[in-house]
């Protein structure tokens, strides 16, 4: 059995123009560590040049060096999948578009890139040696992720049709959002939200990564010391705390505290938080 189920969030990455500088900023705002890779190191082909980031010893995210300055400099997610191929045609019948079409990074595993109805983007990964996070929930861990459409109807109608999704309301007054459950399970994984309901209406449709942090008062405060900036300050839901915030180069990103389930093994990860690989482009697993 794979560590991700299919549809769970795997792997989170930013893509940004100095990786020291991001170096810098996530060191000192999660306590991460970084090991270097890219092409013609360990990591082999289809790596671009990046540096994985640790909790630990354990793998949780990777800065990836853009590659053209038309790239946006942006956080993103990875979705697990057994079969890249066979979720690569789902995504095509229910109205998506593949950006990168299935390729092998190494013998990590393999990618492709995609994008909804609505044009956010997302990638794909079907794991080989490389499942992907090492620890999920935790603070400095991943712990969630939402993609923010203009068009719900869409949205509701693709993501169920790729991964088999049940949508889910929440159980507190979240306005027109719906959470992502694996079927048959009801672990919610992620969640679709509006433009406009929490983040800028002109904000083009994209996906939101979120990361445990311990309190996020001082996260905001490190967040600023660090040359970052805080795009939605402190907001309470049922027992937690989120922020919205960007980076020193502007990769934005989110922090929440609270209740975790310290879901510090792969794939583990529940309730309001999921889960070696990048998003926008797949490389650094």
């Amino acid at each position: 059995m794979d560590a991700f189920a299919e549809g769970s969030p795997c792997w989170a990455d930013a893509t940004l123009p100095d990786l020291r500088a991001g170096e810098r900023f996530y060191g000192q705002l999660f306590g991460w560590t970084f090991t270097e890779g890219g092409a013609g190191t360990d990591t082999g082909p289809g790596f671009p040049r990046h540096s994985r980031a640790l909790l630990d010893g354990r793998p949780v995210a990777a800065l990836v060096a853009k590659q053209d300055g038309r790239m946006p400099t942006a956080w993103g997610v990875h979705l697990a999948t057994p079969d890249l191929a066979g979720t690569v045609e789902k995504i095509r019948r229910a109205g998506g578009t593949v950006l990168t079409e299935p390729e092998a990074a190494s013998g990590a595993g393999r990618k492709a890139v995609a994008a909804d109805p609505d044009g956010a983007v997302f990638a794909l990964w079907q794991g080989g040696t490389r499942r992907g996070f090492g620890a999920t929930d935790v603070p400095g861990a991943f712990c969630w992720t939402e993609v923010y459409v203009r068009n719900a109807d869409a949205a509701d109608a693709f993501y169920p049709a790729v991964f088999g999704y049940e949508l889910a309301d929440p159980p507190f007054d979240a306005g027109d959002f719906k959470a992502w459950a694996l079927p048959g399970s009801g672990r919610e994984v992620a969640g679709r939200a509006l433009v406009g309901d929490m983040l800028p209406a002109e904000m083009p449709p994209h996906f939101l990564v979120y990361f445990r942090v311990g309190d996020v008062g001082d996260a905001l405060g490190t967040v600023r010391r660090g040359g970052g900036r805080v795009l939605v300050d402190r907001q309470e839901i049922p027992g937690a705390t989120f922020a919205v915030v960007a980076d020193n180069q502007g990769a934005a990103f989110a922090v929440m505290d609270g209740e975790s389930g310290e879901a510090d093994e792969p794939g583990d990860a529940g309730g309001a938080a999921a889960a070696d690989t990048p998003a926008t482009s797949a490389d650094g697993t």
